[in-house]
């Protein structure tokens, strides 16, 4: 991590650390919320891990050029199966949620082992994911990719990059109907909220909750602003 200077990949990460990194939190995450839903706080304090609930991990990787790598779920991985997400994964025993974060995240884009954050990857804040029962603690780092992937074939359908610049902008902030599966219910189709990004398949549920804090906490933090 020596030698990094404050500003890595298009971002502050000096200012933001020694601000104590705030979030913009669940504020952030009411526009993009599809229905109504606990938080994560509400899943945790009536519910009993690895019981009621789950923990998994995801990393968002900030690219050179203000790029974020989302992969597109292969359609037969479970309620979620189509749907596009941040790298991450269910949490192992005995390991830390930011070890899950990485190891998810080296695994389903195909990483090798000496690929690595280039800097202590910081907690967003958590969300819980109704229909898989998921209490999830997204982090942020600067990342730099190899030119190729070769993501999880069986996971992973295709891996999308998004601009973090793009997530503010209103146009791209709109509604379309979506499928959801709820626990013990018929899927149902309804209309969320999300983002619709060029050549990218449409971002709902938590994703779009992570991404919009992500935007929040960018225009903050951005070393351009």
């Amino acid at each position: 991590m020596d030698g990094i200077g404050p500003d890595v990949n298009g971002v502050n990460w000096t200012a933001w650390a020694e601000a104590g990194h705030p979030l913009p939190g669940e504020t952030a995450h009411a526009p993009m919320m599809p229905y109504a839903r606990s938080s994560a706080a509400e899943a945790r304090s009536t519910g009993r891990a690895g019981k009621d609930y789950r923990e998994a991990a995801v990393l968002i990787g900030v690219e050179a050029n203000g790029t974020v790598a989302l992969i597109e779920r292969s359609p037969e991985q479970g309620p979620h199966g189509g749907q596009m997400a941040v790298p991450g994964g269910a949490r192992e025993p005995g390991e830390s949620l930011l070890s899950c974060a990485v190891r998810e995240w080296r695994e389903e884009l195909g990483l090798p082992e000496a690929c690595a954050p280039l800097q202590e990857p910081v907690a967003l804040t958590e969300i819980h994911v109704v229909p898989s029962r998921f209490v999830v603690r997204p982090f942020v780092a600067p990342v730099v990719l190899p030119a190729s992937l070769t993501p999880d074939p069986v996971e992973v359908a295709a891996v999308h990059w998004v601009r973090l610049s793009d997530l503010a902008m209103t146009q791209y902030r709109q509604e379309q109907p979506v499928r959801v599966q709820l626990p013990g219910q018929e899927a149902v189709r309804w209309k969320a909220p999300g983002f619709a990004m060029p050549g990218v398949p449409f971002i709902w549920g938590a994703t779009a909750l992570m991404l919009a804090e992500l935007a929040a906490w960018h225009e903050r933090w951005s070393s351009t602003s």
